[in-house]
């Protein structure tokens, strides 16, 4: 990727082994075939100790698993970029197996399914 192309910068806490799934296509036996860490470039010490790991994600249709931990407990819930726009989403599983399926495009998730606000950052 070129320093010209744009990503979502998205970091997570390296508590608990944290990981960010590209989800690829459905499997019956777990659900979803995963890439785990693909957009993974390195991990930062912030100034209070806390190590963070960084992801960035191409803003293209993509859906994601998002694992970590937070208060004590293991979270694992999804996430979707869209092509031309530059904040990460979050979705129910039903809708990521509903992209991964290609039953539905992730703009008709978003549409259908819009409870859910974009992630914030954690410095807001």
């Amino acid at each position: 990727m070129s320093s010209e192309e744009k990503y979502i910068e998205f970091r997570l806490p390296l508590r608990g082994l944290p990981y960010v799934a590209l989800l690829i296509a459905p499997c019956p036996r777990y659900g979803f075939q995963r890439a785990f860490d693909v957009f993974r470039v390195g991990a930062e010490r912030r100034a209070d100790g806390r190590v963070e790991v960084i992801h960035r994600l191409p803003p293209g249709d993509n859906v994601y698993e998002i694992d970590q931990v937070l208060d004590g407990r293991r979270l694992r819930w999804y996430a979707a970029t869209v092509k031309g726009d530059a904040v990460l989403h979050r979705i129910r599983r039903l809708g990521a197996k509903l992209v991964v399926q290609k039953r539905m495009s992730v703009q008709q998730v978003l549409e259908t399914f819009t409870e859910w606000p974009p992630v914030p950052d954690e410095d807001e």
